[in-house]
């Protein structure tokens, strides 16, 4: 017979077998990461190892080397297939499968030529005879340069591929680094027995144990595969862990081990990568274990979970999913976290919006009910402390032919503080007046050394933490400013100043309306010539002053005014030289008397001013400096010519030296005007008491 039978085929053909048997399953399983390369790898093994059989078994040369080429379509491409999976199974690279073999497949395709054209160059093996050992027929094999060339360039790939296993053991969790271990062994084991065979001198060095290598790394590998399954569970699960996903994913084993996780879930469960795989999810999830339990019996409803507390809650939905291979065979679960926190969240801030929106109308009611800047500002901040909660309310208005902030109402920590004004050049509102736009400051402590002014501190003179201000405006116009401050941090947000932008916007209206209304009530209190008090306004300053002097007691000085022979000035020089001597006697006046005090034009060329607390010598002191002044004010006619200065006759009355009554004041101090007058003109004359003066 042309064949034999020796033990040493039994360890050759096992390999080949377990490399069918390998490469089927692997396929079946193709989806898996790094399987295509590893069937394709276990193909290789079983034709090599079955060659290597058939060489043994028969007898006569010719067959012998026919089957030692045919050995050749395992042992080229066993290298090439071995680093496309090391590639694979690190992540190192995912080749185009053309492109790879393209390029790694040159030298193993030239050296599968020459071995079968070996006959006509014996590059491969120089010499191939056939020998009895232990009587067995075996051939004995001479190498060849291109032999040893192809021997260093598959090391290389082996050696490349170990390369890369190492590595990535070493960047696997610890509690990961079992499978690498597995895969590193199983690829050791053949490349150490290898390499023993080319290098040995021993006789037995004619038998290729690398056959045998490969058996005992294949059933590794097999085990590794149906044991731990690792190849099924750990691809399928990264494929579904997205590592930018907002929503946690974690994968646990069917032995409840975790098995995967992704950065959202390490976030979440505040734990790393290394620390929990491996680990009981039973531990590591003790918070939800038993839900995670009741789901693997039957289906459960979403669970709801809360992490964390104040603006840092997170509310998270959970699911309990089963995770199957491309067999459809359950291999594990997986846990979602999905965040349901924004949902939440806008959710509330649909309800507060509703809240402010209601609030917003009743404001827009309410500052459109008065027509008083002060009432106007009370309440809106009535209505705005019931949507911000904070320390601070701040209103002012811009005065800008001063350029400053007339500070109307300051409430810090529920006291209220007396109106001011203040530089709109400086703090954090002059921002605001400088760029006309909102500024929103979450902690000031931490920003205030890139803030582009420096705060000004009010009310509690001590710093705010959140600070958020916004223009009250008509187009480019600015009226002033609306501003809340806490003394915490973070306090504010984008709604907040939303909401105060929308307030500012009504307010600013009803502000000019009050302003307008305020102007023309001012004006229509005032003498369209002389621009003081006309005599309503002048007789309903004069009860109310007189009132509070009576009541505090003070005294209150009244000085009646008149211009004396003032038909002259418009029968000489005409009614434009008339007015303009009605004009400088205002001036006058006002050059000597307080803020307090108020002068108004009684009638004609007849002026009265009212000096509260004021004595009757303090009186007839002004009085002397206000005619003194007038009679050094220059004077001309119409061409420019220097015209007589006129003087003026006064009469002085005063609560309560010469009457509690006001009526009666009035009378006594035109009587006094009037005795000047008779006396001669350009005088200040002292009144008497009403019973004195009738007598």
């Amino acid at each position: 017979m042309n064949v034999q039978f020796s033990y040493i085929v039994i360890p050759t053909a096992l390999a080949g077998v377990l490399g069918i048997l390998s490469s089927v399953l692997l396929w079946k399983r193709r989806l898996a990461k790094g399987s295509i390369p590893l069937a394709l790898l276990f193909g290789s093994i079983s034709i090599w190892s079955l060659a290597y059989t058939f060489e043994v078994i028969f007898t006569t040369y010719a067959t012998k080397v026919f089957w030692l080429k045919f050995e050749y379509f395992g042992v080229v491409s066993l290298p090439v297939f071995w680093l496309l999976f090391c590639l694979r199974y690190a992540d190192i690279h995912k080749p185009k499968i053309f492109k790879f073999f393209l390029i790694f497949s040159i030298i193993p395709v030239i050296t599968l030529v020459l071995a079968w054209t070996n006959s006509y160059h014996h590059l491969i093996w120089h010499r191939v005879s056939l020998i009895e050992l232990f009587g067995i027929k075996l051939l004995q094999l001479n190498y060849g340069t291109w032999f040893w060339i192809h021997v260093l360039y598959s090391h290389s790939l082996y050696l490349s591929g170990m390369y890369f296993l190492i590595r990535y053991y070493f960047k696997t969790p610890k509690n990961l680094r079992f499978q690498a271990r597995y895969i590193i062994a199983a690829g050791l084991i053949p490349g150490i027995s290898n390499i023993f065979y080319l290098g040995s001198s021993n006789p037995l060095s004619i038998i290729d144990f690398t056959s045998l290598s490969f058996a005992v790394s294949g059933i590794l590998i097999v085990w590794i595969l149906y044991y731990h399954r690792f190849l099924d569970i750990i691809p399928i699960a990264r494929d579904t862990l997205i590592e930018n996903m907002k929503d946690g994913i974690i994968v646990v084993d069917l032995q409840d081990r975790i098995v995967d996780i992704n950065p959202a879930a390490e976030t979440i469960i505040n734990h790393s990568f290394k620390d929990v795989i491996g680990e009981p999810a039973e531990q590591i999830l003790s918070e939800i274990s038993d839900w995670i339990s009741f789901s693997k019996e039957s289906e459960t409803p979403a669970k709801i979970l809360n992490i964390g507390e104040g603006k840092n809650k997170k509310i998270y939905v959970l699911s309990f999913s089963p995770l199957s291979d491309a067999q459809d065979q359950l291999i594990g679960h997986t846990i979602v976290f999905h965040d349901n926190t924004e949902s939440l969240i806008l959710n509330n801030n649909l309800k507060d919006q509703a809240d402010r929106l209601a609030v917003l109308y009743e404001i827009g009611k309410a500052i459109t009910s008065t027509l008083e800047i002060d009432d106007l500002l009370d309440l809106i901040y009535k209505h705005l402390s019931q949507v911000i909660s904070c320390d601070a309310y701040f209103v002012s208005l811009y005065l800008p032919e001063d350029h400053l902030l007339d500070i109307k109402l300051l409430i810090d920590q529920g006291k209220r503080y007396a109106p001011e004004k203040s530089s709109a050049s400086e703090g954090l509102s002059s921002w605001i007046v400088k760029n006309r736009k909102p500024l929103l400051i979450q902690d000031l402590r931490k920003e205030i050394n890139f803030l582009p002014v420096k705060p000004v501190m009010v009310g509690e003179k001590k710093l705010s933490r959140s600070w958020l201000g916004v223009p009250m405006q008509i187009e480019d116009d600015l009226i002033g400013l609306l501003a809340v401050a806490s003394y915490q941090p973070n306090v504010f947000d984008e709604m907040d100043q939303l909401l105060l932008e929308q307030i500012a916007q009504q307010a600013v209206l009803s502000i000019q309306n009050a302003r307008i209304h305020e102007e023309v009530s001012r004006q229509a209190k005032l003498d369209s010539l002389t621009g003081v008090s006309n005599h309503n306004h002048l007789i309903e300053q004069l009860y109310e002053d007189a009132e509070f002097a009576l009541t505090a007691p003070t005294p209150l000085s009244l000085i009646m005014l008149d211009i004396d022979h003032f038909k002259l000035y418009n029968d000489t020089y005409g009614h434009v030289i008339g007015d303009q001597v009605l004009i400088l006697t205002v001036q006058a006046i006002q050059s000597h008397i307080k803020k307090t005090d108020t002068v108004g034009r009684w009638g004609g060329e007849e002026f009265g001013v009212i000096l509260p607390n004021t004595t009757i010598s303090q009186a007839k002191l002004v009085a002397n400096r206000i005619r003194h002044t007038l009679s050094e004010l220059p004077l001309f006619d119409v061409e420019g010519k220097t015209i007589p200065k006129p003087t003026i006759s006064q009469g002085i009355a005063t609560l309560p030296d010469h009457t509690s009554d006001v009526d009666e004041l009035v009378i006594i101090a035109d009587r006094a005007l009037y005795r000047a007058k008779n006396k001669g003109r350009d005088q200040v004359a002292i009144g008497k008491p009403a019973q004195t003066s009738q007598s």
